[in-house]
C-alpha cells in the first residue's frame, strides 16, 4: 500500500498582510497529481490545516474542493487529523458526510476504537490501519486538581497513554482486517526535532511539553505520520517517526527543504521523500542602501517577494521611496522593509513582531496571554471572538 503523508498546509496564512491563496491552490493541484501519477492509496494530513481556527470561505472552498477533487482517483481513503491551529469542531463539522465518500476527519479525542480508521487500497481491500490522533489540548488529556504532580509530567504521560489505547484499538480491529500494518498520526512536538529559524511554530503548551519522547509511540506501529514542525525530519533517527514539514515557507527566514513522504508498506517499509515545487520565490535582501538596491536591480524583473533589511549605520530617512522605486514596473513585490543594526533597533528577526505580521486571532490570542485568563475561560472566549471574526467576515464578503 502506498500512503502519502502531509502536514502543516496553512491555508489562509499571509505574509506581511498578502494572501496566499494562489500558493495553497497551486500546491494543492500539484498534490493532487503526484497521488495520481505515483498511484497513491491513501492521504494522511497531520494537522493545521488552516492557519487559524477560522478560515475564511475562500480557504474553506480550497479545502473542499480538493478532498472533493480526489473521488475517482487511485487515493481511496483520506484521513485529516486537526492540529493546534484548527477549530477541532470546525474540522469535524463535515465528518459525517466526508465519511461517506472515505474522507476521515479527527478533530478531538474520543474512544479509542473511533479513532481506528481502515485504509483501502484501489482494489477495495484494507491495507494498513491508521491510529488517527488529532493534536491534544492539554485541557482534553488531564485533569489538574492535584498541583502537587508536576502537570508536564503528567500531560506526556497522558499522551502515552492515549497512543496506547488507540494502537490496542487498533490491533483488536486486526482480528477483522487481518495483519495489516497501523500507522498512526500525531501533532505535537518531539524531543530532537529541530525547528528553523522563523518558521512560526507556536508553543503547543507553556512547560517542557516540547520534549515528547519518541518511545510514547508504541511498538506495533509501522509508522508515525507527524505534523507541526515545519521542517522534514526523523524524530531520534527512527525511521518509522517523521514530519513531514510544510508545504510552504511560513517566513522569509524558514531555509529548508520541502516535501511530502511517501510511505510504501506493500514490502517492509520504505519512505521516500517528494521535494514540493517553489510556488512564489521569497527572497530576503539584506545590507546598507546601495546593496540593497544593487540586489533589488537584479531581481525587479522576477516574480518573487521580497523582505528588506536595512543594517547601515547611518539614518536612511528615503530608504522606503528608494525601494519602491528600484523595483517599480517589475514583478518583483516588496512587502516589508525594516532598519536594524545601531541606526535601526538592534534586535533579533523573531522580535520584530508587527501588526502587520499578525492575524486579527494572533492579536486576541496575545490579549488573553497578557491577562492570564484561566484555561476554561481561555476556549470560551476564544469562540465568542470567532464568532464575532466570522460575522464580520461574512458580512464583507457579501459587500
Amino acid at each position: 500500500m502506498k500512503i502519502l503523508h502531509t502536514s502543516d498546509w496553512h491555508i489562509g496564512h499571509t505574509l506581511y498582510g498578502k494572501k496566499r491563496y494562489d500558493e495553497h491552490e497551486q500546491f494543492l493541484r500539484w498534490l493532487k497529481n503526484i497521488i495520481c501519477e505515483r498511484g497513491i492509496d491513501a492521504l494522511l494530513v497531520a494537522g493545521d490545516v488552516f492557519d487559524n481556527g477560522l478560515p475564511g470561505g475562500q480557504a474553506q472552498k480550497l479545502y473542499y474542493d480538493f478532498l472533493t477533487s480526489l473521488l475517482g482517483t487511485c487515493c481511496k481513503t483520506v484521513v485529516v487529523t486537526a492540529g493546534n491551529h484548527d477549530s477541532p469542531t470546525l474540522l469535524e463539522a463535515a465528518a459525517g458526510v466526508l465519511s461517506r465518500l472515505n474522507i476521515y476527519a479527527v478533530g478531538l479525542p474520543g474512544e479509542p476504537d473511533r479513532h481506528v480508521i481502515p485504509l483501502r487500497g484501489s482494489d477495495g481491500k484494507v491495507g494498513a490501519l491508521c491510529a488517527a490522533v488529532p493534536y491534544l489540548r492539554k485541557n482534553e488529556l488531564v485533569r489538574l486538581e492535584d498541583e502537587t504532580e508536576n502537570s508536564d509530567e503528567k500531560i506526556i504521560r497522558a499522551t502515552a497513554q492515549f497512543y496506547s489505547d488507540v494502537t490496542q484499538a487498533a490491533l483488536r480491529a486486526r482480528e477483522i482486517y487481518g495483519p495489516v500494518p497501523i500507522v498512526a498520526t500525531g501533532h505535537l512536538f518531539a524531543a530532537g526535532a529541530v525547528r528553523s529559524e522563523g518558521d512560526g511554530v507556536r508553543e503547543l503548551y507553556v512547560g517542557t511539553l516540547g520534549q515528547v519522547g519518541a518511545d510514547i509511540f508504541p511498538p506495533e506501529l509501522s509508522y508515525v505520520a507527524l505534523g507541526h514542525i515545519h521542517g522534514a525530519q526523523r524524530v531520534a533517527d527512527r525511521d518509522h517517526i517523521r514530519y513531514c514539514g510544510a508545504p510552504l515557507p511560513m517566513s522569509f527566514g524558514e531555509r529548508i527543504k520541502k516535501c511530502v513522504l511517501e510511505v510504501d508498506t506493500s514490502d517492509g517499509l520504505r519512505v521516500s521523500e517528494i521535494e514540493v515545487p517553489e510556488f512564489i520565490k521569497l527572497v530576503a535582501v539584506r545590507g546598507g542602501r546601495e546593496e540593497i538596491l544593487s540586489a533589488l536591480a537584479e531581481i525587479a524583473d522576477e516574480d518573487v517577494w521580497v523582505e528588506v533589511t536595512y543594517t547601515g549605520e547611518a539614518a536612511c530617512p528615503h530608504l522606503a521611496a528608494d525601494v519602491h522605486d528600484a523595483v517599480k514596473g517589475g514583478r518583483a513585490q516588496v512587502l516589508s522593509i525594516r532598519a536594524m543594526g545601531t541606526y535601526g533597533p538592534a534586535i533579533k528577526a523573531e522580535e520584530t513582531e508587527t501588526l502587520e505580521t499578525l492575524t486579527v486571532q494572533d492579536v486576541f490570542l496575545r490579549c488573553l496571554d497578557s491577562g492570564s485568563v484561566d484555561e476554561a475561560d481561555r476556549q470560551a472566549l476564544i469562540d465568542c471572538f470567532n464568532a464575532i471574526v466570522s460575522g464580520l467576515e461574512d458580512a464583507e464578503s457579501c459587500a
